[in-house]
């Protein structure tokens, strides 16, 4: 090899030595940035050297044109951290996976059955003891016409009207409730509009740059996500399609009747005011029209917190309505008016997001919606 060969890729590593290190580094920072925001997850520091799983699926090992945000493993054992117990305790999940009372498919003949169904609302991020189900238990009798009382939490993360009919229909029913207790309407909104499209368009990225890198450089993923979210961040959902919650809500009380079991609808509450610019947001035609109107007025901005809050609202008066014209009414468990007059500062110690609950929250609601709801005569 000549000299002059030699000292032109001695230049070369010389040259491109600073871009590495730079690289490097930031690829360090984003790994490290990741590791310390999701609780020292060691996979975020070792993959894909050492095959793992992060959340409910393996990010390394995902499709290429599948965007995996890290939620939570589903039906996985783990500690929280209690504010109130001011230590971890256990939240946990069944063989089929439902938190609460440990059940069989196969209902004892001394057993009354409860099972409660939803979306993380009703999951709840809080411990066995206090999630809002466990509150509701303390409270309820304990005992009905000398039957022992189980109380089933159902709930899943992200499900709505549709969601919560598939999940019914394909397992929960099979557990022969006594009684289903409804709780949702904030998850009609879909949570998922710009996540879609960022994925057809990662999808769309075919060279071998891209198939080498992705799900193997977290800095290379976590850019090419960043800009595929962006260019799709003028994507806006307006309101909810309250044709397919009739369906689906309709089918799915319709059903459960048919299995002869009880149903009733309780009233989702979040953290939001009753009137707002004007409107009273108990009125889900008033907040129809208010959507129409932010939706026509070119120099709204949009606020995905302020559109997820007021469909939950017209989808809530709206199941209301339904559940008050169906042919065989379904008793509804009206938990509003306290959590209203708990005013702004009072619902900032119940809630710790739009809708999700503190253990203060679930003691409230649980009490709530125990009180208000009777075994029947």
């Amino acid at each position: 090899m000549s000299p002059r060969r030699i000292s032109a890729k001695k230049f070369a590593i010389f040259a491109l030595a600073p871009a590495f290190a730079l690289v490097l580094t930031a690829e360090t920072t984003v790994r490290l940035k990741f590791f310390f925001a999701h609780g020292h997850d060691w996979n975020y520091l070792t993959m894909p050297f050492v095959r793992g799983t992060f959340g409910a699926t393996d990010r390394w090992m995902a499709p290429k044109d599948q965007v995996v945000v890290n939620w939570q493993k589903p039906c996985q054992d783990r500690a929280v951290y209690s504010n109130a117990l001011h230590r971890e305790a256990p939240r946990t999940f069944d063989e089929n996976c439902f938190r609460g009372d440990r059940v069989k498919q196969q209902k004892a003949a001394d057993e009354y059955r409860v099972i409660f169904v939803g979306g993380s609302t009703v999951e709840d991020a809080q411990s066995d003891d206090e999630m809002m189900t466990a509150q509701f238990k303390r409270v309820w009798p304990g005992t009905y016409r000398g039957k022992r009382i189980t109380v089933v939490n159902a709930g899943k993360p992200g499900f709505q009207s549709r969601l919560i009919l598939l999940y019914w229909g394909s397992w929960v029913r099979t557990f022969s409730p006594d009684l289903v207790v409804y709780y949702e309407a904030w998850n009609e909104i879909p949570t998922d509009v710009k996540w879609a499209s960022a994925d057809r368009s990662i999808a769309e990225i075919g060279n071998r740059v891209h198939k080498a890198l992705y799900y193997r450089s977290l800095l290379y993923t976590y850019l090419v996500e960043k800009l595929a979210l962006r260019a799709t961040s003028r994507e806006r959902f307006w309101k909810i399609d309250l044709a397919q919650l009739r369906t689906s809500f309709t089918q799915l009380v319709s059903d459960v009747r048919s299995r002869r079991a009880r149903f009733v609808f309780v009233t989702q509450v979040i953290r939001f005011p009753r009137m707002w610019k004007g409107v009273d947001t108990f009125d889900y035609h008033a907040v129809g029209a208010l959507l129409d109107r932010m939706k026509a007025d070119g120099q709204y901005v949009y606020d995905m917190k302020e559109i997820s809050a007021l469909n939950q609202r017209l989808a809530l008066f709206y199941t209301i309505d339904l559940c008050h014209t169906e042919s065989v009414p379904v008793p509804v468990i009206d938990i509003l008016e306290p959590v209203e007059a708990l005013g702004d500062r009072g619902r900032d110690e119940i809630f710790m997001d739009l809708g999700h609950l503190t253990v203060k929250g679930d003691q409230l609601v649980g009490r709530l919606i125990a009180e208000r709801l009777s075994l029947p005569d």
